[in-house]
């Protein structure tokens, strides 16, 4: 028996709190049906009955008679004042069941709330933790490098002496270190570039591979710097100075190159897709098999840069200077494409793409 009355507890803890007061208030509504059935419950109706024997004269003869009288008054069981004192009995319970889901949901709810605030100040001081790690990740970088510099008087070393190879390794491996640490903070990496200039290292130090994704390096002077290879993704290069600065297969992607000067720069096999380089100079610029999808080039100055095997597709070039380009073997370009162009017809095609164009065969 008690474990049938084990299972049947479990059963019904187990039901959700809407079919458990379903069934509360069928159980209710089922004993008063019961007892309404049974007079000594005191539901439905009573009856009161009184005997009574008097007696009385028999006229013909005389003789006393004993009559016996049974009354029998009916009235209601309860009145409205029992039942409504019953239904607020049976109501007690249903109200504090609802009373305890209310404060239950009101708990429920400041837990999260608690929880969420807590969720959120965690974020806070990560962020803050994070932003104080790289802060100090940058100030030793720049400490280490100036002792690197002053301890071998790098100035004054002779551009053969081995020591002067040797600081520029150490130094490039804490750069390339240093940058990739400071991950995607841009203004930090941009801090790192300022200095390289500041110490005039730009030049000679080889940042083949840099981390410098979404690097702010608007109007920085990256002359002559080594940049083979380097994840440039989404930086910000507006009006940077990079002549003859080697960015060999670099992931220019989605980069800002809005008005960079880049005359000489060498891309080849770079990934320019997207990249926005509107009036950029790219006078002599080296962009053989460089990826152009989708690239920017409106109004830029493309004179004598060279396109060999360049993949041009979608690439806007309205306005672009193309005179002395070289476009032999560049892919994926049309006719309307190149002839939005300035001076494209001063620019060198395939033999076949020559007669497309209206313009005689080299």
């Amino acid at each position: 028996m008690s474990e049938w009355r084990e299972k049947l507890t479990n059963l019904i803890k187990s039901l959700p709190n809407k079919q458990k007061l379903f069934i509360g208030v069928f159980i209710a509504a089922g004993v008063i049906t019961i007892l309404y059935q049974f007079n000594w419950s005191g539901f439905g109706e009573d009856s009161n009955k009184s005997v009574a024997i008097r007696e009385v004269i028999n006229p013909k003869n005389g003789t006393i008679i004993k009559l016996t009288e049974t009354t029998e008054n009916f009235q209601s069981g309860k009145t409205f004042w029992d039942w409504l004192g019953l239904a607020s009995t049976l109501a007690i319970p249903i109200v504090l069941f609802q009373f305890e889901r209310r404060e239950q949901r009101r708990a429920d709810k400041r837990a999260q709330e608690e929880k969420e605030s807590a969720e959120k100040q965690a974020e806070v001081e990560k962020a803050i933790a994070d932003k104080n790690l790289r802060e100090e990740a940058l100030e030793s970088y720049i400490d280490r490098m100036s002792q690197l510099l002053l301890d071998k008087n790098f100035k004054t070393l002779d551009i053969k002496n081995p020591l002067r190879d040797a600081a520029l390794d150490v130094a490039r491996a804490r750069t390339l270190s240093v940058l990739r640490r400071l991950d995607k903070d841009s203004e930090r990496k941009g801090n790192v570039i300022e200095f390289l200039i500041d110490a005039e290292l730009i030049s000679e130090l080889n940042l083949s591979g840099a981390k410098l994704e979404s690097a702010n390096l608007e109007s920085v002077n990256l002359i002559n710097a080594k940049l083979e290879s380097a994840d440039l993704t989404s930086a910000n290069l507006i009006n940077a100075k990079l002549e003859s600065a080697d960015l060999t297969s670099a992931n220019l992607k989605d980069a800002e190159l809005f008005c960079a000067k880049l005359k000489s720069a060498d891309l080849t096999s770079a990934n320019l897709a997207s990249t926005n380089l509107r009036i950029a100079n790219l006078e002599s610029a080296n962009l053989n098999g460089a990826y152009l999808n989708g690239a920017y080039l409106n109004g830029a100055y493309l004179n004598g840069a060279y396109f060999i095997d360049a993949d041009l597709t979608g690439a806007d070039l309205t306005g672009a200077d193309l005179t002395g380009a070289d476009l032999t073997g560049a892919t994926n370009i049309t006719i309307d494409q190149i002839k939005s162009a300035m001076n494209w017809e001063k620019a060198k095609y395939d033999k076949d793409f020559c007669t497309q164009l209206d313009l005689p065969p080299e």
